[in-house]
C-alpha cells in the first residue's frame, strides 16, 4: 500500500496544549468500487481499444422475385436526342459504331463497357462504395445463330445498345458476368429478423457507359426526365420513402439482399426508383431501364 509520509517538526513552540489528530488505518474509501471501476470504466475502454471482429466471408446471391428464380436480367441504355427527348431503341450504330467494328470484334467495341457501382447508401455526400460490376459487349448464342442472322454477327444498325445477364447454371449459352452479386455474409439479415426497426441490407446502384470509340463517359440515372436539376437528381428518399411513398429516386436502382432459409438472394426494387425497373413475370425476366443525364 502507498501512503503520503509527512515528517512533523518536533521543535514546537507556544502553546502546546492543542493535539494533532493522525488517523492510523486503512483507507477505506474505494472499498467496494472496484467492480464498479472495472464495470463502467475499464471494460468500456478495453472495448473501444479493440477492433472489431468481421467474418469476410463472401456469399454468391441469386436474383429472386417472390418465389421464382429470376432466368434473365436486361440493362438497357437510353440515350437522349437531339430534341432532348430519349431514344429507347438504341443502335451501336447510333453511338458511332459500324458493322466492321461488330464483325472483327475491335478494341473500340470489346472495349467498351456499362460499369454499375454499388454504394452503401443514395446519399452522393456520405456514402462508401461496396462493390461494382463492369459488362462488356458479348455476343450470345441467339445473336449469332439463331433467326435472323443465323450464324452471322449482327450488324450495328440492329444490335442494340442492352447487356443481358443469365444464370448460366441453367443455360450455358447465356452471358453470367453480373448477373449474381456477392456480399459480406454477416451484413445480410434472415429475414425471419427483419421488422420495422430492422431493416434488410440494401445496396445503391448507379450506372455509368464509357464508349472506347469516342473516349466519352456517359452518367446514366433511374429517372427518365431530362429535365432534372442537380439539387433533384442527387436528392436522396431517405426518411422520406416510409412517410411519402410517391417519392422515387431519380439517379440510384435500388437492390435488396435477403437471407432466406434455402439460401441468399437479391431482389431490384420496381417502386424505389422511378419506374426504370419492370420486371415480367411470364417471362421471370427483369428490365432496367439507364437513362442519359443531360449535361447541358
Amino acid at each position: 500500500m502507498f501512503v503520503n509520509k509527512y515528517r512533523l517538526n518536533n521543535n514546537l513552540s507556544g502553546d502546546t496544549s492543542w493535539n494533532i489528530n493522525i488517523p492510523i488505518g486503512d483507507n477505506i474509501g474505494m472499498l467496494g468500487q472496484w467492480e464498479t471501476i472495472n464495470k463502467d470504466f475499464i471494460d468500456i475502454e478495453v472495448d473501444k481499444a479493440v477492433n472489431i471482429i468481421y467474418d469476410y466471408e463472401k456469399v454468391k446471391l441469386l436474383p429472386k422475385v417472390n418465389n421464382d428464380l429470376v432466368e434473365l436480367i436486361t440493362y438497357k441504355i437510353n440515350l437522349l436526342t437531339s430534341s432532348g427527348t430519349y431514344n429507347t431503341s438504341v443502335n451501336w450504330s447510333d453511338i458511332g459504331f459500324i458493322d466492321d467494328d461488330l464483325r472483327f470484334k475491335k478494341n473500340s467495341f470489346t472495349k467498351s463497357f456499362l460499369r454499375l457501382d454499388f454504394y452503401d447508401s443514395d446519399i452522393a455526400t456520405d456514402q462508401n462504395l461496396i462493390s461494382f460490376i463492369t459488362l462488356y459487349p458479348k455476343f450470345s448464342y441467339g445473336d449469332v445463330y439463331l433467326s435472323p442472322t443465323k450464324g452471322k454477327i449482327p450488324s450495328a444498325s440492329n444490335y442494340s445498345l442492352s447487356f443481358v445477364l443469365g444464370n448460366p447454371l441453367i443455360n450455358s449459352n447465356l452471358n453470367g458476368e453480373g448477373f449474381s452479386l456477392y456480399h459480406f455474409k454477416d451484413e445480410i439479415i434472415p429475414d425471419i429478423l427483419l421488422s420495422p426497426q430492422v431493416l434488410p441490407k440494401y445496396l445503391y446502384m448507379r450506372a455509368t457507359f464509357n464508349n472506347a470509340k469516342t473516349g466519352k463517359s456517359i452518367g446514366l440515372m433511374a429517372s427518365s426526365n431530362p429535365n432534372l436539376s442537380i439539387d433533384e437528381l442527387i436528392e436522396t428518399t431517405k426518411d422520406k420513402f416510409i412517410s411519402t411513398p410517391s417519392k422515387k429516386n431519380n439517379l440510384y436502382t435500388r437492390y435488396i439482399l435477403k437471407r432466406e432459409a434455402s439460401g441468399y438472394y437479391y431482389e431490384i426494387d420496381t417502386d424505389y426508383s422511378d419506374g426504370n425497373v419492370v420486371y415480367v413475370p411470364s417471362t421471370k425476366r427483369y428490365v432496367v431501364n439507364l437513362n442519359e443525364i443531360n449535361t447541358i
